[in-house]
């Protein structure tokens, strides 16, 4: 099972970063593999939606659950099928954020175990990189906008 765990600092209060990361309808504006989210009335520790991502090869739309949630805090969400995971934590910075994220898989079948073992590591890292620097450019276009 391989990983990348990365922290950043965003420059914007916690309740703004938390719209964006708490809310995985709001992933397509910011997270670099998200390209829709399906099926999500509300957000809620439990709830499954549907999501189709760019992967390594061309997309993918798979089911993920909302495995772990703390209201402006901490969220962790999960693909049922591959075992792929994004884990938030956010902390409050004197008015700015203090993002502590993870990206990684924890795979059953045989392919995600491939992928996981070859490129997973590499994946996840540059993954993650695009992530955090879409966030800031989300919150970026949020303050100009007013």
């Amino acid at each position: 099972m391989a990983s990348w765990r990365q922290q950043a600092l965003i420059e914007a209060p916690v309740e703004v970063v938390w719209g964006l990361v708490g809310d995985p309808k709001r992933y397509p504006d910011w997270a670099s593999e998200v390209v829709e989210v399906t099926g999500l009335p509300a957000v809620d520790q439990g709830v499954t939606y549907t999501q189709t991502s760019r992967m390594p090869v061309g997309s993918r739309t798979t089911t993920f659950v909302v495995d772990e949630l703390e209201d402006l805090r901490r969220i962790r969400l999960r693909c049922v099928e591959s075992g792929f995971y994004s884990q938030w934590h956010l902390t409050d910075a004197r008015g700015s954020t203090f993002a502590d994220a993870e990206i990684g898989m924890d795979p059953a079948a045989l392919g995600p175990r491939l992928m996981d073992a070859t490129i997973g590591k590499h994946w996840y890292r540059r993954l993650l990189g695009q992530s955090l620097e879409g966030l800031r450019e989300a919150v970026a276009r949020a303050r100009a906008a007013g």
